[in-house]
């Protein structure tokens, strides 16, 4: 299965010119590259504590048939190939543009993972505040650390 731009991998390192503040979030029309690259920020700012590399999810938003199937191949990922070779301290970003999708993402994955399939592993959800409740008992049963970053 080929999944076109869900995965990326933050960079390695950091530099010592570390914003303090969060990165501004980008306009929600910007492409898949400027979101990764807003997600790899979030992950080196509110990450520091992970020894491993993340990979990072952007949702995409929309109900067409292409965003629906692109969510799908993302859950699947995470479910038998990511999750599976993901260790504890380690870390998964997700976000993107649609909060409410990203919710959506993220409540669909949790009834997907099998109890205590994260124990141990980050999952940073970058999303809208208001969302925060509603992420954090969709992952509760996979034993995740959720460390949720408000856009």
């Amino acid at each position: 299965m080929a999944l076109v731009g869900c995965n990326h991998p933050a960079s390695e390192g950091s530099t010592a010119n570390t914003p303090s503040a969060s990165p501004p979030k980008p306009a929600a029309k910007a492409d898949e590259s400027t979101w990764g690259n807003y997600l790899s920020e979030q992950g080196r700012l509110h990450g520091k504590d992970v020894s491993v590399r993340p990979y990072i999810y952007v949702i995409p938003g929309g109900d067409n048939v292409a965003a629906n199937d692109r969510r799908q191949n993302e859950t699947d990922s995470i479910v038998h190939g990511i999750g599976p070779i993901l260790k504890p301290g380690g870390m998964l970003i997700l976000g993107g543009a649609d909060s409410k999708q990203t919710t959506l993402f993220v409540t669909n994955l949790g009834k997907q993972l099998k109890a205590d399939a994260m124990k141990g592993i980050v999952v940073m959800v970058v999303n809208d505040i208001s969302e925060q409740t509603v992420d954090a008992t969709a992952l509760k049963p996979s034993g995740a650390a959720l460390r949720f970053v408000a856009m």
